[in-house]
């Protein structure tokens, strides 16, 4: 049984919490009680594939008086819903029975439950660049520049190099990242930003849009299928080493901005 959702915390001296307003995105203020929950929320209004995000949704009774209330409640753009829970990765093993509890309620109900961890959110310094997306989101621009460029990434299927982009579009760096922000283009799930990455058209012709966005982050669905399906187990293994669900080396590489504010590789091995 779902109850209504608690009331969230505004202040802790522990936990960074707060309130995200992206109205592009939706309309509704979406909350956090934690950094990695700010991280989570920044990646996912990046994925085309996403409609709205609410944060503690509903309180679902799992017998006598425990209960489990979702760090998020995600819409997609089919209308499926699936159920987050964000959690640092060394937590994860000692809650594996609880999940499977959590997995098999929330089925009743047609509805897929994830687990994601920091490497999986924050990999690669992910995180920090949906961060800066999210700054030139909130810029005021012109909507035919912007539809100039949505329509030439549309016109090249298998993607186009930003700085391919900018030069045939006659835009700045600051309007590509705001197109991309704003959804009208996109990345890969790595978020990269040099002017050699690719960017794409956003497609909604998707047969399994759960299945995609979990792609996006690089983990799947948590369920009993983890003892036989690799990935799921190490999910459900949380990190092994510095690597995602994918086996990318969270440390191996690293970007930062540069001086002209390009997001720039600095391998460090």
């Amino acid at each position: 049984m779902e109850n209504p959702t608690r009331d969230v915390v505004t202040r802790s001296p522990k936990r960074m919490v707060g309130i995200l307003n992206c109205r592009w995105f939706q309309s509704t203020a979406i909350h956090h009680e934690s950094r990695l929950e700010k991280h989570f929320v920044l990646r996912t209004m990046l994925s085309p594939l996403v409609r709205g995000i609410r944060h503690q949704p509903f309180t679902l009774s799992l017998g006598g008086s425990r209960s489990y209330t979702p760090d998020f409640l995600l819409t997609f753009v089919d209308g499926q819903t699936a159920v987050v829970e964000v959690k640092r990765a060394e937590r994860i093993p000692a809650l594996r029975e609880r999940f499977d509890e959590i997995t098999k309620r929330l089925a009743a109900d047609s509805r897929t439950f994830f687990v994601a961890h920091q490497g999986q959110i924050e990999g690669q310094r992910r995180a920090e660049r949906a961060a800066l997306l999210r700054r030139y989101a909130m810029l005021q621009l012109k909507e035919g520049l912007i539809n100039a460029i949505a329509e030439f990434v549309a016109s090249k299927p298998a993607g186009v190099a930003i700085g391919a982009v900018m030069k045939h579009c006659s835009a700045t760096q600051e309007v590509v990242f705001h197109a991309i922000a704003r959804r009208h283009i996109v990345t890969g799930r790595q978020l990269l930003l040099s002017k050699d990455d690719l960017v794409f058209t956003p497609t909604q012709e998707i047969g399994n849009v759960v299945a995609q966005f979990g792609t996006w982050f690089g983990c799947s669905p948590w369920g009993p299928h983890a003892g036989t399906d690799p990935r799921a187990r190490v999910q459900q293994d949380s990190v092994r080493g510095p690597t995602d669900a994918f086996g990318d080396h969270i440390h191996a590489r690293q970007f930062s901005l540069d001086a002209s504010g390009w997001a720039t590789d600095t391998c460090s091995g």
